[in-house]
């Protein structure tokens, strides 16, 4: 997916494509979360879909709890969804910054011209 160390950099046109795709890919992963947070606060919880969103958003976001969830079920879920939501944190952080920080470590390991200068 990304260029070689023997490749040159990227034009900047398609670097900014590239970072668009991974920010697209983070925010898909962001909304299937809210998704599968929201269906099971309306499955286990009895909420309607604009609360559920919230709830499972602000879950998602990590601020924590709108609110303390009154069925065992439900207080089961938000535990397991408040850890998912940790390492969805961490996942879309990474898919984000892996495009810009690749591009400017590549500008450091970049042999230009001489493909073999390290062996």
């Amino acid at each position: 997916m990304y260029e070689q160390r023997s490749e040159p950099p990227i034009p900047l046109s398609r670097f900014r494509r590239r970072v668009f795709l991974h920010v697209l890919v983070a925010l898909c992963l962001l909304v299937v979360s809210i998704l599968i947070g929201a269906i099971g606060f309306v499955l286990l919880e009895r909420m309607d879909w604009e609360l559920s969103v919230l709830h499972a958003t602000v879950l998602v976001s990590g601020l924590g709890l709108v609110e303390i969830p009154k069925t065992p079920g439900a207080k089961l879920f938000v535990s397991f969804f408040a850890l998912y939501s940790g390492f969805v944190f961490v996942a879309t952080s990474g898919i984000i910054v892996a495009p810009i920080a690749h591009r400017i470590l590549h500008y450091f390991h970049w042999e230009e011209g001489n493909p073999k200068s390290h062996e």
